[in-house]
């Protein structure tokens, strides 16, 4: 298969896979939203927020550097990815007792203390579940992680809707997700191990050097994590849990919209990661073709879900939930930004400027805390949805210009129209440049 049939295959069964997930899990959302009042959904939206800022502490990195350094290493792809595998339990332990622990200074609720050491165990198993799906990237062999993904969100939708018959409470919930969770892991550990052979050793020179590449993208994880989800936390302590299930759900629906630009730009690492070493000229070819690309998306995605905010809040969230429309919308101007970063962030480690990335991050996350403490206290969520815009084009205007220093190249809007005519006429494969193999 060319090199546009692999990344357009990857990317579409991602897509379809996700889609899947995605409609599973807005039922998911739908169930919650209308089972629980909108405190119960406020206060389960800041625990899985709260524990996903340290979920950062178990990847620290090293899903993306495996990716780049399996790829360029193919021989060595199980002993790499098998290093990474333990790596990341014994950091996912360490994130999870972390997070036990940094909840019982934060919040003197016992039963948030109870819920959110519950949750912290997602860790472990979205480790495992995830150090195993990095050989489907390497391999290209997406529809194996749409398998694992979907598997997860059938399981939490099957126990839910026990939960509900039985009128369990958030504790239950939280189990669901934490079961389904380890049965994922279990099936993309299944399929893994039929696609390569792994070596699982832990102190070798291997390990060393993905520690040492991870630690700046490890550092940059962190930050553009808690950046991420700060706005959730600064507004859980500045008006409750009603305002967080609100900006929650808006959030939740930016987050989906913005997946398609997350998996076209994870199927074009493996390749950039190559080209960047061996033809940075066919790399800026690749790179300025996806640049188009992301922006036709963004701008779709973006102005689609404008107009249909209203409508996607009333199937998601129910009439209850009409005052997330207005932070919805505005993350609209976030969502095209967005779909840049995706591409630049990836751009960035195949250039092997994680620490350009990790002072980025830092400028970003300086900015974000100052706006937040400053108007989100005043404007509520309406701040937060302004504040994430802010800050993302932020990141775009510093990531371009590291990119251009390091490439020469600048990406252009002029090929707009270009690219979709190239795409009709050549039934989408764009990126057949000359000696694509």
């Amino acid at each position: 298969m060319s090199l546009s049939g692999k990344i357009a295959w990857n990317t579409l069964i991602q897509m379809i896979g996700k889609f899947s997930s995605t409609i599973v899990g807005i039922i998911i959302v739908a169930i919650l939203t209308r089972y629980l009042t909108k405190f119960d959904y406020g206060t389960f939206t800041f625990i899985t927020v709260f524990v996903t800022m340290f979920g950062a502490i178990a990847d620290w990195g090293l899903t993306l550097i495996t990716v780049r350094e399996a790829s360029k290493n193919a021989p060595y792809a199980g002993e790499i990815i098998g290093n990474t595998v333990l790596v990341r339990l014994i950091l996912a332990i360490g994130g999870s007792l972390a997070a036990a622990i940094a909840i019982r200074f934060i919040n003197p609720d016992p039963q948030i203390q109870i819920l959110v050491t519950l949750a912290s165990l997602w860790l472990i198993a979205l480790s495992l579940k995830t150090s195993f799906q990095i050989i489907f990237n390497v391999k290209l062999k997406m529809q194996n992680w749409a398998i694992s993904e979907v598997v997860a969100n059938l399981v939490v939708l099957t126990l839910l809707l026990l939960i509900v018959q039985t009128h369990g409470g958030l504790q239950q919930i939280i189990l669901a997700y934490l079961a389904a969770n380890f049965v994922a892991a279990g099936v993309a550990a299944g399929l893994a191990i039929r696609m390569q052979q792994f070596k699982f050793s832990l102190f070798t020179p291997k390990t060393k050097y993905l520690l040492t590449e991870a630690l700046p993208m490890g550092s940059l994880l962190v930050l553009f994590t808690v950046y991420n989800r700060l706005d959730t936390v600064i507004l859980s302590f500045v008006g409750g849990q009603v305002p967080v299930a609100t900006y929650g759900v808006a959030y939740r629906i930016f987050e989906v919209l913005i997946l398609g630009a997350a998996y076209f730009s994870n199927s074009i690492l493996p390749i950039i990661s190559n080209l960047a070493v061996t033809d940075k000229k066919k790399m800026g070819l690749v790179y300025q073709k996806s640049f188009l690309i992301l922006a036709w998306l963004g701008i779709i995605v973006a102005l689609g879900n404008f107009f249909l905010a209203p409508s996607m809040v009333r199937v998601v969230a129910g009439a209850n939930y009409a005052d997330s429309v207005v932070p919805l919308r505005i993350l609209s101007l976030a969502l095209i930004v967005s779909y840049f970063n995706h591409l630049n962030g990836y751009t960035l480690i195949a250039l092997h400027k994680q620490w350009s990335s990790f002072g980025i991050a830092l400028a970003a996350l300086a900015v974000n805390l100052v706006l937040n403490v400053l108007f989100i206290p005043h404007y509520s969520y309406v701040a937060a949805a302004v504040n994430t815009f802010i800050t993302e084009a932020l990141i775009v205007v510093c990531s371009l210009w590291v990119i251009k220093k390091e490439t020469g190249v600048l990406p252009r809007f002029t090929g707009m129209f270009t690219i979709i005519g190239d795409l009709i006429t050549y039934r989408g494969k764009i990126f057949n440049i000359k000696n694509e193999s």
